[in-house]
């Protein structure tokens, strides 16, 4: 595969996975939705899923998980510790940068490309110790406009994306496909041939071969029985 029809595998794919993606959260809201109404109307917590309404697949259920402890007041849940188990409460004095002022820091170096800083109130440039460089990997961005979605979901919807997608969700072929007709033709032929086939050895095993007319019939074939 060339470099080039990589890329439009990628976007193909790339567009795809987002489509779908919306789809699939809507179905689930919706699905889950529907069995917490079957829930307080039947009971109801687990649905079979089938297709076209064939065997089942798969089921669905509506998990209830159990109540989880959470803290909801951090000062009286530490009171009540302190009073009854005070070993287990830590003392700590940490000093550490407030993360607002540090990722100005990181984000005006890495925009100037060294590890110095201009103090925007004094003017005084600063060698800021501890932060380095650092070189980070290559990475590709892709960008699917809303025309090439919609061309890329019109070829998805006319069978035209051809190997850019997975066999396992590639679109059938369209009913008036030509090759459709080869194919039917291809398979009762090879009907026609077993029913034959299947004559011709009931036919041998009546004892055709020693009917009078058996050697005439190998002569009009060539001598091959």
């Amino acid at each position: 595969m060339s470099l080039k029809d990589t890329a439009a595998r990628a976007a193909v794919l790339s567009t795809l996975h987002d489509a779908i993606g919306a789809e699939l959260k809507t179905a689930k809201k919706e699905l889950e939705d529907g069995l917490r109404a079957a829930k307080a109307e039947t009971g109801t917590q687990k649905i079979s899923v089938s297709l076209d309404e064939g065997p089942d697949v798969g089921t669905i259920s509506l998990v209830q998980p159990k109540a989880a402890a959470a803290i909801a007041d951090v000062e009286q849940f530490t009171a009540w510790v302190m009073e009854h188990f005070g070993t287990e409460i830590e003392r700590k004095f940490v000093t550490s940068v407030k993360p607002g002022f540090q990722k100005k820091i990181l984000d005006q170096i890495t925009a100037a490309g060294v590890t110095e800083w201009a103090d925007p109130e004094t003017g005084v440039i600063h060698e800021v110790p501890g932060v380095t460089m650092q070189g980070r990997a290559a990475y590709t961005r892709m960008t699917v406009p809303d025309v090439g979605k919609a061309a890329i979901a019109q070829a998805w919807r006319e069978g035209r994306l051809g190997g850019t997608v997975p066999s396992a969700i590639a679109p059938a072929p369209p009913a008036n496909d030509p090759s459709d007709g080869e194919a039917e033709k291809l398979r009762k032929r090879v009907a026609e041939l077993e029913e034959r086939d299947a004559w011709l050895s009931a036919l041998e095993a009546a004892g055709v071969d020693n009917w009078e007319g058996y050697d005439n019939a190998r002569e009009l074939r060539g001598g091959d029985a």
